[in-house]
């Protein structure tokens, strides 16, 4: 395990001059407000603080979700809590951003000058180090309609590539996805995105995956796990585990049965709502919470992601994210990412640049980059135009151009990107760890190298 202190010392710290603000000091190494003047931060406790995550300590080394880590979790989280509030008691912290098992952190969001420089100016004597966040996008699809209302007479189902018999996308029918299985597995998907409308009438919460649910925004309009203002975590979750809803009123109209019909879904909420942006802060905050609250087999959904140059993903300022993942895919959790939509190659796109090569194969093996493949009525598949390519990372290609699926409002929507595609590949896997292929395609690689092929994945009779 790397050194996280150094990495970020060297890598991650931003300086700039002081803004003109009466109510604060000059502060050397000055994080840079945003566009609020608030400031978002990472507070990193160093080995002399007393403060040791727990990673390595005899209780949790069994495992996060044993009992006697769970009491260790809770008594480091408010220990950090008592730290903060020492210094200054205005300080708002959320205890899902306090991190204690990677190492003991806490993002903290909008926070004004003056909280800030208090933090800046007790941070040797409390033993941490202040660094600022990046951002990352959301993946946005590279195509996406005007919502289409909930008819009661489907209509232009050609155009729509959407089979009004099983209520499901061609797409999703064309990998084997969209009928009901005959009992739900016991794994979930945890959708790390934009939110989820669980008022549509296609997609359904157990009161399990709804007390796992979390939002872990920090400010702009943040509305909790099941607000969806900007659309992309909906269109994601119908993907996977759409339901068309029985009930009269929709029946007779369009609905989504996704690859899984009725999976288990978790919303983990990490884009605010007035924009298509989180940060790195909220980011670890939830792949942590995702680690201590998961089990093995669980699919882990990132359509999100970053352009890397040089192209090294568990570099600085990357570590952390790259560090958390790979815990998790040791714990036997799936993690599917999306390739990009830039037409470059894959490892210039991250998190999906990641492979874990140096890792045994238990824990590389559940590591999953997906690109998108065109699916034509003449049933002939072409690598699509805009996903990213490249052996490493693309592990598979799934559907990933004229998705149809649900949308915010009990609307529906087409949608084409190799967001969608990793969201496919999350229901394919949630039907079978062992994924089946349905065809091979072969394209063009990065100048002076090979073509290689790569594998359309199916659902697994």
């Amino acid at each position: 395990m790397k050194n996280l202190v150094s990495l970020l010392i060297t890598g991650f710290v931003l300086f700039s001059c002081a803004p003109d603000n009466k109510s604060s000091k000059s502060l050397p190494n000055l994080i840079i407000a945003d566009e609020q003047g608030l400031y978002n931060i990472e507070l990193v406790f160093d080995e002399s603080s007393g403060l040791s995550p727990l990673i390595n300590t005899s209780n949790c080394l069994s495992g996060v979700d044993s009992k006697p880590c769970q009491e260790d979790v809770r008594m480091l989280k408010n220990q950090v809590l008592e730290k903060i509030n020492q210094i200054d008691k205005s300080i708002q912290v959320d205890e899902l951003h306090v991190r204690v098992y990677l190492d003991v952190s806490v993002y903290l969001g909008g926070l004004t000058a003056v909280q800030y420089q208090n933090l800046a100016e007790n941070a040797a004597n409390g033993h941490y180090l202040l660094s600022s966040t990046f951002e990352i996008q959301i993946r946005r699809p590279i195509m996406q309609t005007e919502y289409i209302q909930q008819a009661r007479r489907p209509i232009m189902q050609e155009q729509l590539r959407y089979d009004p018999t099983i209520k499901t996308s061609l797409m999703i029918k064309e990998i084997g996805g969209g009928q009901p299985g005959s009992s739900n597995p016991t794994h979930r998907v945890w959708i790390v995105d934009t939110g989820i409308d669980s008022t549509h009438q296609d997609l359904k919460f157990n009161p399990a995956e709804v007390a796992l649910s979390k939002d872990f925004t920090i400010g702009g309009g943040n509305s909790g796990p099941f607000k969806d203002v900007i659309g992309h975590g909906t269109f994601l979750a119908g993907s996977i585990g759409g339901l068309a809803s029985t009930d009269p009123s929709y029946t007779q109209g369009y609905g989504v049965n996704g690859v899984w019909p009725g999976a288990k879904m978790v919303s983990i909420k990490i884009f605010k709502d007035n924009n298509c942006k989180a940060n790195n802060g909220s980011i670890t905050s939830a792949l942590e919470y995702i680690l201590i609250h998961s089990a093995s087999g669980d699919i882990v959904n990132l359509s999100w992601g970053i352009n890397l140059s040089p192209k090294k993903c568990d570099d600085p300022p990357y570590n952390k994210i790259y560090e958390a993942i790979d815990l998790l895919a040791s714990k036997g959790v799936n993690i599917v990412m999306s390739a990009g939509n830039e037409a470059d190659e894959s490892l210039t796109n991250f998190p999906g640049c990641i492979n874990l090569d140096s890792r045994p194969d238990s824990v590389k093996s559940k590591i999953f980059t997906i690109g998108s493949v065109e699916v034509p009525v003449s049933g002939t598949y072409y690598y699509s135009i805009f996903s990213n390519y490249g052996k490493p990372s693309i592990d598979y290609l799934t559907p990933g151009e004229d998705v149809f699926t649900t949308a915010p409002d009990g609307k529906y929507v087409l949608v084409s990107g190799t967001s969608i595609s990793a969201a496919i590949f999350s229901g394919i896997l949630y039907s079978n760890s062992n994924p089946d292929t349905l065809a091979m395609i072969t394209r063009g690689a990065a100048a002076g190298a090979a073509d290689p092929s790569y594998p359309i994945a199916k659902v697994r009779n």
